[in-house]
C-alpha cells in the first residue's frame, strides 16, 4: 500500500499526535509479566521488540499513512518504569514525550494528563494548529494490518475535527466475555456502552448481529479525539478530575527526558476508565461518539495467557509454544495447551488438556484456560509478602539473583552502553566484581579524591565494606558482571546513594 494513500488534501487538517497508554501492571500476564517490567515492556510478539515498540512503530506507520511528517509521541507511564519507556524509545531512535505518573488511577486519568499537557504545549508553541487531534493507543495490544485502522481514521477524521470522540470497534469473532463491547448504528454513533458481559448475554449479542438487528462492537480502547474538545467535555461531566490534571500539568516538572506532573492535585482523582468517566454519558447525545469498525486487522488486546495462547500455530493437538519462547517442552497425549517458558528447563506434559503453563526464574503458573481472567489475583503487586523477582530493572541495566545464600548472594550484572551506577555506599556488605564480558570503569573515592580503574574480561575488584564506589560501562557493548555480596545484611536498601546521573535518592 502506497504511503498517503488516505491522506487528508485539507491544508487546515488537524495534526495527529498519538498518545500511548503505557501504565497498566501487567498482573493478568503474570508470572512473566511483573510489577518491575509490566507486559507492554517485554517482547511477547516478537523477540526484537516489545509491545510498547510495536505501538510506537505502529504510530509512526499511521501518520506515514496518512501523510503526516513525524512527531513526536506523548506516553504515559508509571514512574517507576519510567527508564524502561525511555529506553526502549532510545533503541527506536524515537523521540517521545514521557508523562509520569504517580499511582495508576486508569485511563481518565492517564488520557486527561495528556491533553492537558498537550494544550499547554500548543499554547506555548503557536506555530502548532489549535485543533490538535490525539490517538490514544494502549501499548499492550497488536494488529497485523495497520492499513485498517488508518483507513479508519481517515474516515472519522472529519467528525473528530469537529469535535466528536472517535472510537474503533472490532467485529466480534466469537462470544468474548473478556471485552468490553459498544453498539454502533448504520451511520456509526455509537448508542451504547457495555462492560464485560457473562457468556450468555455474548452469545445473544453475536446472535443479534446475525439477525442485523444489532451493531454490536468488541471496544479496542483505541481513541481518536480532538485535545480540546476532550478538555471541554472533561470539564462538563469530570470536573474534579479536569482540575486536578490541569493543575497538575500547571505545576508539571521537567526531571531529565521525564515529565512530571505536580503529584498533590491528583490524590483526589477518581479512578475511573474512560468509557465511564465519558464515554457512556456522551453516548446518549447523537453524533458525541462515533465508531469505525476494523475488519480483519488482526486487532489482538493482550489482556490475559488465554488471549496470548490463541496466537501463533497449533501442533496436530491444537499445542501452542511462542516462537520466540525459550522454551523447552513435549507433549504427549496431550490437547489443546499452551507452555510458556523462560527458566531453560525441560518440561513435558503427558495427558493433559487445556492447561496454561507458564514457566520462568521466579515461579511457575498452572491453570485451566477457563481461569485466565483469575490469574492477576495471583500476582506480587497484589500479594505483597511473595519474594521479589529474580530478575531486577534499573535505568543502567538490570541485574539477576543467581544464588542466594546465608551470608552471602551471587548477582548477574548487565549494564547496557552508556550506563553507570550511582555513587554509593554500603553499611553491611562488600562486593567482589568479576568481569564476564566487556569493559567496566571502576570509580572509587577516598578522602576526596576519585580513581579510576579499567576491567575486562576474567579482572576482577574487591569492594570493601564502607568504600565509596560506582561503575560505569564506558564501552560500545553490554558489561556482563558476576557480583558476589558478603556481609550480615544484603537487602536491596542498604545503598547510601550519594550522587546519581537518574536523580534516584
Amino acid at each position: 500500500m502506497a504511503a498517503s494513500e488516505y491522506k487528508n488534501d485539507d491544508p487546515d487538517s488537524a495534526m495527529i499526535i498519538p498518545v500511548i497508554l503505557a501504565g497498566g501492571t501487567g498482573t493478568r500476564l503474570w508470572p512473566l509479566s511483573t510489577r518491575d517490567c509490566p507486559k507492554q515492556f517485554l517482547p511477547l510478539l516478537n523477540p526484537e521488540l516489545s509491545l510498547l515498540q510495536q505501538t510506537l512503530l505502529r504510530a509512526q506507520d499511521l501518520l506515514l499513512r496518512l501523510g503526516q511528517p513525524a512527531v513526536e509521541p506523548v506516553i504515559v507511564c508509571h514512574e517507576a518504569q519510567r527508564f524502561l519507556a525511555a529506553e526502549q524509545c532510545r533503541a527506536l531512535n524515537i523521540r517521545t514525550q514521557i508523562v509520569l505518573e504517580d499511582e495508576g488511577r486508569n485511563t481518565a486519568q492517564a488520557l486527561a494528563l495528556a491533553a492537558q499537557h498537550l494544550a499547554h504545549h500548543s499554547q506555548q508553541r503557536p506555530e502548532q494548529h489549535e485543533q490538535t487531534l490525539m490517538l490514544a493507543m494502549p501499548a499492550d495490544q497488536t494488529l497485523s494490518d495497520n492499513a485498517v485502522l488508518a483507513q479508519a481514521m481517515a474516515s472519522l477524521q472529519a467528525k473528530v475535527a469537529q469535535g466528536s470522540a472517535g472510537i474503533f470497534g472490532i467485529e466480534p469473532e466469537y462470544a468474548a466475555t473478556g471485552f468490553g463491547y459498544l453498539r454502533a448504528d448504520a451511520s456509526g454513533q455509537v448508542t451504547e456502552f457495555r462492560e464485560k458481559p457473562d457468556a450468555d448475554t455474548a452469545a445473544q449479542w453475536l446472535a443479534d448481529n446475525a439477525q442485523q438487528q444489532a451493531g454490536w462492537l468488541w471496544n479496542s480502547g483505541i481513541f481518536f479525539w480532538q485535545v480540546q474538545a476532550f478538555l471541554q467535555r472533561l470539564s462538563e461531566y469530570q470536573p474534579l478530575l479536569f482540575a486536578a490534571t490541569q493543575s497538575a500539568m500547571a505545576q508539571a516538572q521537567q526531571d531529565l527526558d521525564f515529565i512530571r506532573p505536580a503529584t498533590a492535585p491528583l490524590q483526589q482523582c477518581p479512578h475511573l476508565p474512560l468509557d465511564i468517566a465519558l464515554l457512556e454519558p456522551l453516548s446518549r447525545i447523537g453524533q458525541a461518539v462515533v465508531a469505525a469498525p476494523l475488519v480483519n486487522s488482526g486487532w489482538n488486546d493482550i489482556g490475559n495467557w488465554q488471549a496470548l495462547g490463541e496466537l501463533g500455530e497449533a501442533d496436530a493437538q491444537g499445542n501452542r509454544v511462542p516462537k520466540n519462547a525459550a522454551t523447552r517442552g513435549r507433549f504427549v497425549h496431550s490437547q489443546n495447551n499452551y507452555l510458556h517458558s523462560s527458566s531453560g528447563r525441560d518440561i513435558a506434559l503427558l495427558g493433559v488438556q487445556d492447561l496454561l503453563v507458564v514457566d520462568t526464574e521466579d515461579a511457575l503458573l498452572i491453570a485451566h484456560k477457563r481461569q485466565a481472567q483469575q490469574v492477576g489475583a495471583l500476582a506480587p503487586a497484589v500479594n505483597h509478602d511473595i519474594a521479589e523477582p529474580r530478575r531486577v530493572y534499573r535505568p543502567w541495566g538490570s541485574y539477576e539473583v543467581l544464588h542466594p545464600g546465608d551470608g552471602y548472594k551471587i548477582k548477574r550484572l548487565r549494564v547496557k552502553a552508556g550506563g553507570r551506577l550511582s555513587l554509593q555506599r554500603h553499611r553491611f556488605r562488600a562486593e567482589h566484581w568479576v568481569v564476564v564480558r566487556g569493559e567496566a570503569t571502576v570509580i572509587r573515592q577516598r578522602d576526596g579524591v576519585q580513581s579510576r580503574e579499567v576491567l575486562h574480561a576474567n579482572e576482577s575488584t574487591f569492594i570493601a565494606l564502607g568504600d565509596i564506589h560506582s561503575l560505569e560501562n564506558n564501552g560500545d557493548i553490554l558489561l556482563e558482571m558476576i557480583e558476589v555480596q558478603s556481609g550480615d545484611y544484603l537487602g536491596e536498601d542498604d545503598i547510601e546513594r550519594l550522587q546519581d546521573a537518574y536523580g534516584r535518592q
